[in-house]
């Protein structure tokens, strides 16, 4: 018999969980338990989703949802069949659920630790149609081939990421700052050159000690414990040592015949190999591809790819001290939602490329405090090519516009584009 009382201590009078911080994406993960389709929360470890659960529980409580209609439950430690679950929670009610006209809500957390998880959800939702189920589980969780297919036009899919700079400073409870960004700007450039290396809420205080451990133990999990439960893995130390490599070197150009001479020193490792493990990776979110960009797709996917590890806290698992530019970089890589890079055969580079409307915004990131002309080169060359009027170059400390026969490049300190983001530009 399952002690479903200890997942669910909501069921007791006037308990609530009490998770007041929350994240941005919160109110629209919330709406969702309004619809029917699955909720799926997906993230890599400790981005929150446990914790966010419990928020939807507390939500649907001060809506009105009767306290015994929630039923929580965590795969984590035993994986039953959700069969039995249901069974042992309708004997606890009295009632068998699916002709009830009552609503129920069913949470799932860590679900991917159960085999076949996809097609026993899929039977409840499509047999117990008063039954909202909204589950969690690893970014891999789609990771095996056929999975997400089986659930197609089933599931509404909310990812967690790292912390923006705005959750950051809510989390440090410094978002009082964020009243008046002009005031508060010293103060503010000071705290994103903590934020970019505390990118999760359980180290948004850390020192570099704790940031480098936490790192450590999230990817040694990742690659040696989730990713090979799901897909063969000939050599998980290879796979590791790939990550390391990413981690020293954000936005590095993915050459695979380069990368399996490097982790084939001892024993030959083959292209294929490598490709296969950088596919492992970026199913699992634990790494995001940056693509060539160019005006059509298949080219794009073609062409050379950049690698950035999915949360730049991780760049300190590496042995050497990354590039503190990288992490920036990498940081507004990642808070842009940016799927391209730009790299032509004269090797001029942009990091970023932003696509809206059919028109390309350039983005180069230039962390320091003086910009040359050669700074420019880039943005020139793409505004050129592709006839953009605007560019914009990242910096540490300058504001500025610049005019030049292509267009305007306009210079942002990268604090101060990691509160407004882009959709203004």
């Amino acid at each position: 018999m399952m002690d479903l009382e200890r997942y669910n201590f909501h069921w007791r009078d006037g308990f609530n969980y009490d998770f007041p911080k929350k994240r941005e994406n919160y109110d629209i993960l919330a709406k969702s338990l309004l619809k029917t389709r699955i909720t799926v929360i997906t993230g890599t470890r400790r981005t929150g989703k446990t914790t966010i659960m419990k928020q939807l529980m507390d939500w649907l409580i001060e809506h009105g949802t009767p306290r015994p209609h929630i039923l929580y439950y965590s795969f984590d430690e035993e994986q039953p069949q959700i069969r039995q679950i249901v069974d042992e929670y309708e004997k606890k009610i009295g009632k068998e659920i699916a002709f009830s006209k009552n609503k129920y809500f069913l949470l799932l957390d860590e679900v991917q630790k159960l085999d076949d998880w996809q097609n026993k959800v899929k039977y409840f939702y499509d047999h117990f149609k008063n039954l909202k189920i909204v589950i969690s589980g690893s970014a891999s969780l789609f990771i095996k081939k056929g999975v997400r297919e089986s659930l197609a036009g089933r599931v509404a899919d909310f990812s967690l990421g790292p912390l923006s700079f705005r959750e950051y400073l809510l989390f440090t409870g410094k978002d009082p700052l964020l009243k008046d960004i002009n005031l508060h700007s010293q103060i503010l450039k000071k705290e994103f050159e903590k934020y970019f290396r505390r990118q999760y809420i359980e180290i948004v205080t850390g020192d570099e000690d704790e940031i480098r451990d936490y790192a450590k133990s999230i990817l040694e999990k990742v690659v040696y414990v989730d990713i090979p439960h799901l897909v063969s893995v000939e050599n998980p130390n290879i796979l590791m040592r790939l990550t390391r490599i990413i981690s020293s070197n954000p936005g590095m150009l993915m050459e695979y015949s380069k990368l399996a001479d490097t982790l084939g020193q001892e024993s030959p490792v083959s292209r294929m190999r490598i490709s296969n493990y950088i596919h492992y990776l970026e199913d699992s979110y634990l790494i995001k591809l940056g693509y060539n960009y160019s005006k059509s797709g298949v080219v794009s996917e073609r062409k050379l790819k950049r690698a950035y590890l999915s949360n730049p806290s991780l760049s300190y698992f590496s042995d050497t001290n990354t590039d503190t530019g990288k992490l920036v970089e990498q940081t507004l890589f990642l808070m842009s939602g940016a799927k391209f890079f730009w790299r032509n055969p004269q090797k001029q580079e942009v990091d970023i490329v932003l696509e809206s409307e059919g028109k390309a915004l350039p983005v180069e990131v230039k962390y320091q405090n003086q910009v040359s002309k050669s700074d420019l080169k880039g943005l020139k060359g793409f505004m050129k090519r592709y006839n953009a009027s605007l560019g914009l170059l990242i910096s540490k400390d300058i504001e500025d516009s610049v005019k030049t026969p292509c267009g305007e490049i306009r210079i942002i300190p990268a604090w101060n584009v990691s509160l407004s983001g882009f959709q203004g530009f």
